[in-house]
């Protein structure tokens, strides 16, 4: 019997169209929605539609940038992109750069590009490689790759078999963006909690962190010359008035001897310099807050106001690992995690801060990190650690802090509470001499509240275990008493 089906080949043009609908859905729904459109009210209506939408674009472009490449420029960008950049000359590069095959029909294969992912400063290609294609194959080719697309740097990542992605850096925001550091102000506005600048952000803004209501508590995670110090003592400049004035008390837990942050303990409230004193530290700033939570409690207050009465106890913590992984013993390391957990949770209403700095941001060595709602990363040693720190999914996202070079100490991304992107940032450099001028600044006289407690019938008596010797001077009866910084133990200091 004779076959009377009609034969469909694969190259038919219905299919065809059929299947570049498939692929181009935005443009396909574009069309359907603007041809109705034209049919009813006309064209001139629409090209005055189209013109006031450009001018509004653009107006809104003009003011407020960062928010129109959030929610409207990366789309447009990569929408732009993948047509007018990389798939117009897509097949002569690959063919350029060897990434082509063939079968065996002879006909060529190419690797497809699925779509195009914008950020302000980094371009990714979402790739199906070509049969007979390895992801070891565009990785050997990706610097051809990156100057054939005028693009600073080229990177690989393999999402799933058969498909990778290859991330290009068009644009480096702070090659020549100043970043100053904040000056030093008199004014002493508890209002400042809300806006503590420590640099600027990609599109030339200031970034400031809000230690009133949202980033609480910061980790910061970075190898070795990085630019931590950058961050915390920017942090602490911009503080520096509230310092003075007794509104901010700062603790410090400084494990590496003190070599960090040793510059400036006349400023600090208590400075640690190993794990045991960092730990007896840490005990004291809970029983001070404990005491207050229930102070207040009793008072019937829910949230304590910042004053000179009940300061914002900012706890900065740097090289956490000492504490939490590298500590001498597994008692005080047990302690000083269940202590710091506690913090993290227990202490927003009464005043507490903190502020942790590691390099890195495993669950071994930072297990309390989910309890931070700021965090911070600045050059990381692997990709994985980005994800540790920032979240899981943010580095797909467009957060390279492992692609950071190291001549670029103080590039991080931050990811705050409420945003699901990091934003690419950049802290002010702080120079010995600056810090030497901060010091200055806040441990000068006048008429301020004292950064150090008085001594008096009602001041809470600092856990005792031998680890600080309190010296006490014959003044006269009208005069305040002061306790001596502490500076540890007599013996030798060690270094974590």
């Amino acid at each position: 019997m004779r076959d009377t089906r009609i034969e469909v080949t694969s190259n038919s043009p219905a299919r065809a169209v059929g299947r570049w609908m498939v692929r181009h859905p935005r443009s396909v729904s574009t069309a359907a929605v603007i041809t109705p459109a034209v049919v009813l009210v006309g064209y001139q209506a629409m090209l005055m539609t189209a013109g006031v939408a450009v001018l509004a674009g653009a107006s809104w472009r003009v003011l407020d940038a960062p928010t129109f490449d959030r929610f409207a420029g990366r789309l447009l960008r990569a929408w732009w992109r993948r047509w007018a950049v990389y798939h117009r000359q897509w097949l002569r590069i690959l063919v350029a750069c060897n990434l082509t095959t063939s079968d065996h029909r002879g006909a060529v294969l190419v690797p497809k590009l699925r779509r195009v992912r914008s950020t302000w400063a980094w371009d990714t290609l979402f790739i199906d490689l070509a049969k007979g294609q390895q992801p070891e194959d565009v990785g050997g080719v990706l610097d051809r790759i990156a100057n054939s697309f005028r693009a600073r740097s080229a990177s690989l990542r393999v999402l799933k078999p058969g498909r990778v992605a290859v991330d290009l850096q068009r644009r480096e925001p702070f090659d020549e963006m100043p970043i100053p550091l904040a000056g030093l102000s008199d004014s002493t506005e508890v209002e400042r909690l809300r806006r503590v600048v420590v640099g600027r952000d990609e599109y030339g803004r200031d970034f400031a962190l809000d230690l009133l209501k949202r980033d609480l508590h910061v980790l910061l995670a970075g190898e070795t010359g990085a630019g931590k110090g950058s961050w915390l003592w920017g942090l602490l400049r911009s503080l520096a008035p509230l310092i003075r004035a007794g509104v901010v008390r700062v603790w410090v837990i400084d494990p590496k001897g003190g070599m960090e942050f040793g510059a400036g303990r006349e400023m600090f409230h208590r400075f640690a310099t190993d794990d045991r004193t960092g730990l007896a530290v840490m005990r004291e700033y809970t029983t001070v807050l404990d005491a207050r939570k229930t102070e207040l409690g009793n008072q019937g207050v829910r949230t304590a106001e910042p004053s000179a009465e009940t300061p914002i106890e900012l706890l900065i913590c740097d090289e956490l690992a000492a504490m939490t992984a590298y500590t001498t013993t597994k008692s005080d390391k047990a302690e000083f995690e269940t202590l710091l957990s506690k913090a993290l949770t227990q202490y927003r209403a009464v005043g507490g801060r903190i502020v942790a700095a590691t390099q890195e941001p495993t669950k071994d060595v930072v297990p309390m990190r989910g309890l931070f709602p700021t965090k911070i990363a600045l050059r990381l040693a692997q990709s994985s650690y980005v994800d540790m720190c920032l979240g899981e999914g943010v580095r797909d996202l467009g957060a390279f802090a492992d692609k950071i070079p190291d001549y670029m100490p103080g590039v991080a991304y931050a990811k705050q509470d409420g945003r699901r992107e990091a934003l690419r940032v950049r802290a002010a450099f702080t120079a010995d001499a600056d810090i030497a001028e901060l010091v200055e600044f806040t441990t000068s006289g006048g008429a301020v509240v004292p950064i150090r407690r008085p001594i008096g019938d009602d001041a809470i008596a600092p856990a005792r275990d031998g680890w600080a010797d309190t010296d006490f001077e014959e003044l006269e009866d009208d005069e305040v008493e002061e306790i001596a910084y502490f500076d540890g133990e007599d013996e030798e200091e060690e270094s974590a």
